[in-house]
C-alpha cells in the first residue's frame, strides 16, 4: 500500500529533543588545511555538492575527524546536509547526531530543518547554537506520541523507488530516440578557424540587474555571470521587452570565475548585460554544445584587468570541423554530439538496471 502523509498524526519537537547538537570536532581553516588529495570529505558552509569543498588526507592529530551518519548545519549560510562518511569541516559547522538516524530518515528531516534555518539572518536574529537547539519541526508520530522513524524511513524509500523508475523511463526513452551514428573520428576531420563575430549575430543582454525584476519559482530563467546551472542565476517574472529567444549561445563577458565561459540555451530567457547572445541559423542543441565546449577553451585569457568586451568577443577565433566548402561543418558537429549522447545513454541504462535492483 502506498504511504501517504495525509493519514498520519503529527507532533511538534524541538531539535534539541531529537538530536545531540554540538560543534564540529575538527573546524579547520582552509589556510591551515593539509590539502593533499585524499579520501575524507572536507565540509564547509557551501550550499553545493553536499557541503563538500574538497577531499583530503588525515589531518594533524589536534584536528579530530568527525564521525559518519550525522547531519551538518552551516549556521550562517543555512546549509543542511547528511554526511554518510567520516569527514573534516571548516569553521562554524554544527553537528546533529542521533542513534535513530540513517540516510533515509536524514533525507526526510533535512528539508524540515532547512525551512527552520531560513528564519536566521545576519542581523539580530542571527543563527546561534542555542537558537538552533530551540528550533521546532513537525513530524509524524506513533500512538505513543514519539517520532515515527520507521514511517519516515519507509516513506523516503518509497520516494526513492519512484524517482528511480522515472529516471529509468527517461533514459530508455532518450536511448530509443537517438541512433548509433557512424562518423569519422575528430582526428581525421579537417578543421578551420572562424571568428565568433563572423559565425554569430551578437546581441547584448537587456537586463540592467535583478533589482529591476521580480523573482519567482516558476518564471523565466535569468542568466548572469555564473558558470553553474547553465548560467541560470534564478527565475523571474516575465518581462517581454527583456526576453531573448532561445536556440542560441550565451557568452559570459564578466564575473569572477565565469568570465570566458559560454552556454547553449534552448529556451527563451532574460540575460544581464554582462552576457552577449549569439544567433546562427544552423545552430541546434547538439552542435551548440560542441561549439560551447570549444569556446570555453578561451576563458583563461581574461581577467579583471583584461575583460571580455563585446569587441574582443567578436574577434575570438574558434577552431571547428570544416566541410568541403571551407565552412563550419555543423552537421558533423551535431552527429558527433549525438554519438556521445548515445554512448552515455547506453552506459546510464546499464547502470540504472543495476541501481534499480538494489
Amino acid at each position: 500500500m502506498k504511504l501517504s502523509l495525509k493519514d498520519r498524526d503529527w507532533g511538534v519537537f524541538f531539535l534539541d529533543d531529537l538530536f545531540d547538537i554540538y560543534s564540529t570536532s575538527s573546524s579547520i581553516d582552509r589556510n591551515k588545511l593539509n590539502a593533499k588529495s585524499g579520501r575524507f570529505p572536507y565540509i564547509t558552509r557551501t550550499d553545493k555538492n553536499n557541503g563538500y569543498d574538497d577531499f583530503v588526507q588525515i589531518q594533524a592529530e589536534k584536528y579530530k575527524i568527525d564521525k559518519a551518519n550525522v547531519i551538518t548545519v552551516g549556521l550562517d549560510t543555512q546549509t543542511v546536509f547528511y554526511q554518510p562518511y567520516p569527514f573534516y569541516t571548516g569553521q562554524n559547522i554544527q553537528i546533529l547526531s542521533s542513534e535513530e538516524l540513517n540516510k533515509y530518515i536524514a533525507l526526510y528531516l533535512i528539508p524540515l530543518i532547512s525551512i527552520q534555518m531560513t528564519k536566521f539572518n545576519w542581523g539580530g536574529n542571527g543563527a546561534t547554537l542555542s537558537r538552533l537547539k530551540r528550533s521546532k519541526i513537525l513530524l509524524p508520530i506513533t500512538p505513543q506520541g514519539k517520532p515515527d522513524y520507521p514511517f519516515m524511513e519507509a516513506f523516503m524509500r518509497q520516494k526513492e523507488k519512484e524517482k528511480k523508475e522515472v529516471y529509468k523511463y527517461f533514459i530508455q526513452k532518450r536511448y530509443s530516440e537517438i541512433k548509433d551514428v557512424r562518423i569519422i573520428p575528430l582526428s581525421e576531420k579537417e578543421w578551420g578557424e572562424y571568428k565568433i563575430g563572423d559565425l554569430f549575430i551578437l546581441e547584448q543582454g537587456k537586463s540592467k540587474g535583478l533589482n529591476h525584476l521580480q523573482k519567482t519559482t516558476h518564471g523565466i530563467s535569468y542568466l548572469g555571470a555564473t558558470n553553474n546551472n547553465n548560467a541560470v542565476l534564478t527565475f523571474v517574472e516575465m518581462s517581454e521587452n527583456l526576453v531573448q529567444r532561445g536556440n542560441c549561445i550565451a557568452f559570459i563577458r564578466n564575473g569572477e570565475g565565469s568570465m570566458g565561459y559560454s552556454v547553449y540555451k534552448e529556451e527563451d530567457f532574460i540575460a544581464t548585460s554582462d552576457i552577449s547572445v549569439g544567433y546562427n541559423e544552423h545552430l541546434n542543441r547538439y552542435n551548440g554544445l560542441f561549439i560551447t565546449t570549444i569556446a570555453d577553451k578561451v576563458r583563461g585569457k581574461y581577467n579583471f584587468g583584461y575583460k571580455r568586451s563585446g569587441e574582443r568577443l567578436a574577434k575570438e577565433v574558434l577552431r571547428l570541423p570544416t566541410n568541403s566548402k571551407g565552412e563550419p561543418d555543423y552537421n558533423y558537429m551535431e552527429q558527433y554530439m549525438k554519438l556521445q549522447e548515445y554512448k552515455k545513454l547506453k552506459e546510464y541504462l546499464s547502470l540504472s538496471n543495476e541501481y534499480l535492483s538494489h
